[in-house]
């Protein structure tokens, strides 16, 4: 068992079934909330911001 960020999941259900011929599985479940380390936020706000104004370029 592992505790990771959500954010790092993103597409791992695919990588893991292609590293595996299709035969592993995976299942997540909720464990907590915790504070994200100030240099990641930073990182995360970015790329927030940058996909928020593109969606809402005119």
């Amino acid at each position: 068992k592992a505790k990771v960020p959500l954010k790092e999941l993103h597409k791992y259900s695919s990588s893991l079934r292609s590293l595996t011929q299709g035969k592993a599985k995976f299942s997540m479940a909720f464990a907590e909330y915790a504070a994200v380390p100030g240099d990641i936020q930073a990182k995360l706000i970015s790329e927030y911001e940058k996909e928020y104004a593109e969606a809402h370029e005119h």
